[in-house]
């Protein structure tokens, strides 16, 4: 199957749920592995040897058979929308413990030049040229017919990436200190301002002297102009690693984190629009900004500039913008830690793409109101001291002793808090790196290092009494002699020692198996603790069991789960309350209109239906200018729906009629009234006449008006003869009592609340609906089925419609089909003139070149 693209994988012709599910793991994978955002999929994938430290001007000279096999990596050539990546080794190596692969991501809009080349065995390479002259060869292993497929997808991708390349890309280098590093007076980027976080006016709290950070520069320089910088930077097996494990240098330690995090790819996609989000809300208040204005000053204390405007502003917008982008989780607690740490080496918008990735990808349920991520991996944790330190595991289970206690804020707030400054950014180096594993290796060799005395603890306090001092142990206070920061320097050298030793085989496969093992259970933890919270803070029952509380609850939070796809919510909107209310009655489901019946008919109906929802949904709502529905709110209104007597029924229709709180119900809310309540009785089929009792309804509220002489002209207009069997039955008297209660000769009708009362009380059939049959239409209590799913299978159910829809659905996209230019997009390229094709002499047998020239720079695809 190697060099198939995508579309032509075969289906399962019983379970194309199944081959979706397989490109769903296939993308995920390729994203994870070189940290791509979330909408890159892989197009096609082939296997190649990489060759390097391969002159470009001399490799025409060179047979295949004369190149030095110590410079020769195989691995797998992955293509998506917009990036080329490549790693060596197989699948099966790529997470082995210790081995270090050769590996680069290049966004197509950064490639200058492509070649593939033939030689005379009609053996093929792919030769690539990026924006920072650098040239990777790479040979194809794989058929004639797979590699020219490869290269059909990518000179597609190459032409839609060109505009980027001409408008985007000069203008996003001048943001990344790399290029002011490199800067020459002929090159193409010239940056006068330097770049970089708060650090540059603040200093940095660094590990490490001037003197040996401009050494870490230089040599960094040095490996940028042979490998590459930000954007194309291709990572060398062991010597990149070693790099960053020896400690970033401060001026570039900004940059190389959103370079090995993936987020300077997020940057470049979306230029602007962090600024574009403080600008569209800088007029609006932030639901999180209340708990972000709460630990600004929490802040990293001990960095001057927390304490300072300057600092502080930074950190606010950061995160009130990403409230704006991402309003599911707003701001959680920790986040302001990371942030703050992140904007001493980067400036505010590097901070805000790297914040996103962090808690979308790297520590995903981590920065929620729930924190199931970080309680998941505190269960993986323990797996973990279980597999490889069983003497503390078993003394903890004996002592019953939790060790998420002391570990739970290491992971939260990636050891910042708990380790000096110097060595905690040490750490992110890693992080970045290596990714969440790296905290879990950490983790396992503090707990290795005290092991003797861990299993000597006899509770909670004292374990934190141990792993305090040793953190303790690490400080550099003011004053610190050269000879003290030594050995405390020593002291973390020997920790990330063992913890890439010792643990080397903690890898990331590793992790996701036990997370994968242990998440239905925290999420079902985590639901029923939140569920026993929410429930405690349940202000007014509103005569309801705690039975029946409890299956409001799993309505409400289920409806906001399906509404939400699954995200966080407190409060439910309207689409989430028309959700919920479809699952607890029978009226609340959208009439078909495209079912057996006049579509006229089912139309009004839908249009009533929805009507009703609304003013429910605004009623249920305790605060009229927020967001939507709490939980309180719909316990409440439930229970004046549901509860009580006639007289508090009677309350309710009249509050819901009348939102300006007036005195009486004029003609308009009384046909809106009598419209949607006989668009109820018709919906649930009740046994009575429901026009009858509607037209006596509408006749008592003019009787008890003082309208007594035009009662008779009233029931003369609404008693109109309308077919039963008619199929615009209902639409029909619609508009009948649309003509009788708002037409011009139409009397004026008051009625007042104990009218209203009165009304009930008298119109029987109307008293049977409100007390007996409304309350009735609703069912609060979930199917036994439901009730055994639990939120695991309600995600899984999720998944498995969103599977059958892509299943339906699935076929490759149009514009990534080499058909000849047949396809939509090609054709509209046909008219562009960003990409012309011309042929070019080259010594390959069936090269064909397609050119670009800019101001600067000629792009060409051969």
């Amino acid at each position: 199957m190697e060099g198939r693209r995508s579309s032509e994988i075969p289906h399962g012709p019983n379970n194309p749920l199944k081959d979706v599910l397989q490109h769903r793991k296939r993308d995920e994978t390729f994203r994870r592995l070189f940290r791509l955002p979330d909408t890159e999929k892989v197009i096609d994938e082939i296997n190649v040897c990489y060759i390097c430290d391969m002159d470009p001007d001399n490799k025409s000279k060179l047979p295949a058979s004369a190149i030095v096999r110590k410079n020769m990596y195989p691995g797998k050539l992955y293509q998506s929308q917009n990036f080329l990546a490549f790693q060596s080794g197989d699948v099966a190596s790529m997470t082995k413990p210790g081995i270090s692969h050769q590996s680069f991501i290049l966004p197509l809009y950064t490639i200058t030049r492509f070649e593939r080349i033939n030689d005379d065995h009609h053996r093929s390479a792919l030769s690539f040229k990026t924006w920072h002259k650098m040239t990777h060869y790479l040979k194809v292993d794989a058929e004639k017919t797979a590699c020219e497929k490869f290269c059909d997808f990518l000179k597609i991708g190459l032409e839609a990436n060109v505009l980027n390349m001409k408008g985007s890309l000069k203008l996003f280098l001048s943001t990344c200190k790399s290029e002011e590093l490199l800067q020459t007076p002929e090159g193409p980027i010239h940056i006068s301002d330097p770049i970089g976080g708060l650090g540059l006016q603040f200093g940095f709290k660094s590990d490490t002297t001037v003197e040996k950070d401009d050494e870490k520069t230089a040599i960094w320089v040095d490996y940028f102009q042979e490998n590459g910088r930000n954007l194309t930077l291709c990572k060398q097996p062991y010597v990149f690693s070693e790099m960053v494990k020896e400690g970033l240098p401060n001026s570039l330690r900004g940059e190389i984190w959103e370079v090995c995090s993936g987020s300077i790819f997020l940057r470049f996609a979306n230029h602007g629009l962090y600024e574009n989000l403080l600008e569209t809300h800088k007029n609006e208040v932030s639901p999180s900004m209340d708990d972000i204005d709460k630990d600004l000053h929490r802040s990293l204390p001990e960095y001057a500039a927390y304490q300072a405007p300057e600092g502080i502003d930074r950190l606010r917008r950061v995160l009130t913008a990403y409230s704006w982008k991402n309003p599911d989780i707003g701001y959680c607690q920790a986040m302001n830690i990371v942030t703050s740490s992140l904007l001493i080496y980067m400036t505010e918008e590097q901070a805000f793409w790297t914040l996103n990735t962090l808690v979308d990808q790297l520590c995903p349920g981590y920065y929620s109101s729930s924190m199931y991520g970080v309680l998941l991996d505190q269960v993986v944790l323990e797996r973990l001291v279980e597999k490889y330190l069983p003497n503390i595991t078993l003394h903890f289970k004996e002592k019953d002793i939790q060790l998420s206690v002391a570990c739970l804020p290491w992971f939260l707030t990636l050891f910042i808090n708990s380790m000096p400054l110097p060595f905690a950014f040490r750490i992110l180096d890693c992080f970045f790196m290596e990714g969440p594993k790296i905290l879990f290796q950490i983790a396992l060799a503090v707990l290795k290092a005290h092991e003797k005395e861990l299993c000597e603890v006899d509770d909670d306090s004292e374990l934190l009494i141990v792993v305090k001092n040793f953190f303790a142990s690490l400080n550099l206070p003011e004053g610190t002699t050269e000879e003290d920061y030594a050995k405390k320097f020593t002291i973390f050298k020997q920790l990330m020692k063992s913890a890439y030793t010792d643990f080397n085989k903690v890898t990331s496969d590793k992790i996701n198996k036990y997370r994968k093992e242990n998440e239905l259970k925290i999420i079902g933890g985590v639901e029923s603790f939140t569920k026993r919270n929410a429930l405690r803070h349940v202000k007014n029952t509103a005569h309801f069991g705690p039975e029946e509380i409890s299956n409001i609850y799993d309505h409400f939070f289920g409806a906001l789960y399906y509404a939400k796809d699954g995200h966080e919510q407190p409060e439910m909107d309207l689409i989430a309350f028309t959700k919920m209310l479809e699952h607890m009655t029978t009226w609340a489901k959208p009439a078909n209109i495209n079912s057996s019946g006049n579509s006229e008919n089912l139309q009004v109906m839908q249009e009533v239906s929805e009507a009703f929802i609304l003013r429910l949904f605004n009623y249920f709502k305790s605060d009229k200018n927020h967001f939507g529905i709490t939980l309180n709110d719909t316990i409440s209104k439930l229970g004046e729906i549901l509860r009580g007597d006639i007289m508090s029924k009677a309350n309710f229709y009249f509050s819901l009629y009348n939102p300006d709180k007036s005195e009486h119900l004029n003609n308009g809310e009384l046909h809106t009234m009598a419209t949607e309540l006989f668009w109820l009785m018709t919906t649930l089929e009740v046994e009575f006449d429901a026009w009858d009792a509607i037209c006596n309804f509408i006749a008592l509220s003019a009787e008890y008006s003082n309208t007594k002489d035009d009662v008779d002209a009233l029931l003369a207009l609404l008693k109109q003869e309308v077919n039963p069997d008619d199929s615009t039955y209902f639409a029909k008297h619609v508009s009948i009592l649309h003509n009788a209660l708002m037409g011009s000769d139409t009397p004026v009708i008051e009625v007042t609340l104990p009218v209203l009362r009165m009304i009930i009380l008298t119109e029987d059939r109307l008293e049977q609906f409100i007390q007996t049959i409304i309350p009735a239409s609703f069912k609060l209590e979930k199917e036994v089925i439901e009730r055994q799913k639990g939120l695991g299978h309600e995600i899984f159910e999720a998944l498995f419609v969103e599977g059958r829809k892509l299943a339906n659905t699935m076929a490759y996209p149009d514009h990534l089909t080499p058909n000849g230019g047949k396809s939509q997009s090609a054709s509209s390229r046909h008219n562009s003139p960003a990409v012309s094709p011309k042929p070019r002499s080259t010594r390959s047998t069936n090269s064909v070149a397609v050119s670009n020239k800019a101001s600067e720079e000629e792009y060409e695809f051969v």
